[in-house]
Formats: C-alpha cells, sequence, structure tokens
C-alpha cells in the first residue's frame, strides 16, 4: 500500500490536512484597505445629516404637540400631551448631542485632512524646486561668463571706434569755431525783425515798400455844357 501511493499520495494526503485545519482554526483574510481621510469625513458628514433629518420632525412633532395643549383643557388630557412634548423634546436633545458630537469629529477630520493636503503640497513642490534647480544649473554650465564679458568688453571698445569715425566723418571745414556774444546777439535781433517782416506780410509775398498805393490818373472829362446851350444825345456841346 505504500509502494503504490508514492510520493503523489503523499502530497495529497498533506494537502487534505491543510485544508482542513484552516477549516477549523480559519486562514489569514485578507486585509482591506484602511478608509481614506476623505471617506471618513465624508461619512461622517452623511450622519450628521441623518441627524438633522430627525431633529427637524421631531421639531414638526413639537410644534404640533404645542398647538393640541393649547387646545385642550387643562387635565389628564393636556397632561398626557405635555409628557408626550417632554419625550419628543428629550428625544431631540440626544440627537442635538450627537449631531455636535459628530460635526465636532467631522471638523477635526476635515483640519487634518487640511494639514495633510498642505504636506503632499510641500512635497510636491519641494521635488518640482529640486527639478528646476538642476535645470538651471544645467543650463548655466552652458554659459560662459567669462567670454560674456569678453563679448560685452569688445562691444564697448567697437561703439567708440564708431562713435570716432561719425565724429571725424561730421568734422566741419572753413567754419569759424569761435562766436563772439556780440555776433551772436545780432544774428538774434535779425532773425527777430525777418520773423516780425513775414508776420506783417501774412500770405502776401510782396513786400510793403514794393507796393504802390498812390490812385491813378483819371482821364480828362468834358466841360459841361451852358445852360442855354444845345447838346447831343451824349450830353455834349452841339457846335453852331
Amino acid at each position: 500500500a505504500e509502494s503504490t501511493e508514492g510520493h503523489g499520495g503523499g502530497w495529497f494526503i498533506k494537502t487534505r490536512s491543510v485544508g482542513k485545519m484552516k477549516r477549523m482554526f480559519g486562514g489569514k483574510k485578507e486585509e482591506k484597505p484602511a478608509p481614506s481621510l476623505g471617506e471618513a469625513t465624508d461619512t461622517t458628514v452623511k450622519r450628521t445629516g441623518v441627524l438633522e433629518d430627525k431633529i427637524k420632525a421631531l421639531d414638526k412633532q413639537l410644534v404640533e404637540l404645542k398647538g393640541q395643549i393649547k387646545a385642550a383643557r387643562p387635565g389628564p388630557a393636556q397632561n398626557r400631551i405635555k409628557q408626550r412634548a417632554m419625550q419628543v423634546l428629550k428625544q431631540k436633545r440626544m440627537y442635538e448631542g450627537q449631531r455636535n458630537q459628530l460635526e465636532g469629529i467631522a471638523w477635526n477630520m476635515e483640519q487634518v485632512n487640511f494639514a495633510h493636503e498642505n504636506i503632499k503640497t510641500a512635497q510636491h513642490t519641494a521635488e518640482a524646486l529640486k527639478g528646476s534647480a538642476a535645470a538651471l544649473k544645467t543650463s548655466m554650465a552652458a554659459i560662459k561668463i567669462g567670454e560674456i564679458e569678453d563679448n560685452m568688453d569688445e562691444l564697448n571698445d567697437l561703439m567708440e571706434d564708431a562713435n570716432e569715425i561719425n565724429d571725424a566723418l561730421g568734422r566741419s571745414y572753413a567754419v569759424e569755431d569761435d562766436i563772439d556774444e556780440a555776433e551772436l546777439d545780432d544774428e538774434l535781433a535779425a532773425l527777430d525783425e525777418q520773423i516780425a517782416l513775414e508776420t506783417e506780410l501774412g500770405d502776401s509775398e510782396t513786400p510793403a515798400y514794393l507796393t504802390d498805393t498812390t490812385e491813378p490818373a483819371q482821364p480828362d472829362q468834358p466841360a459841361p455844357a451852358a445852360a442855354d446851350q444845345e447838346t447831343d444825345e451824349f450830353g455834349l456841346p452841339v457846335s453852331a
């Protein structure tokens, strides 16, 4: 019997034993991932909303019971309504306490979540700055400050040479360099007279001294005829 089972039979018996032990004692269960802080906050907020709905329903009952108390006469019936209103009020206070606790828990979780998000943002920012610093360092390695300074010095020299060339080309010859103050005053006075003359002339180009202001000579008029002398149709005297 032992030879017929061999190694295969032993493996089958071992597997059955392991399976039986798992059924008896239970195997290792797969662990579920822990809920995130956001999920826990959402769950707490939903529970808070449920309590708010219950509190609103109890407020509605209290309003109805208040109306019944006013409508009922003092006595056992009114007392029962008041007792019912007291129970509803106690239940409302209990829900309000639970709601306040959940709101405090949700607030704390929101603060922790906010801090966690800030830390993540800081990490991303640090990584981005690190990458930017490495890229800037690589770019700066390709730039040689000494060459830039040499180029700027060379450009400066070239600009000075260009200015000297321009000065040489713009140099005036056969022009008096020294002009005294009297000559300057005379030149300015002449300019003022010229401007005044041009203003006086206006649009006309003929100077006033060239304009003839005398009236042209009138042709001789015939002498008037005597009163008793005959005249022709043109008023001229008729010769005898």
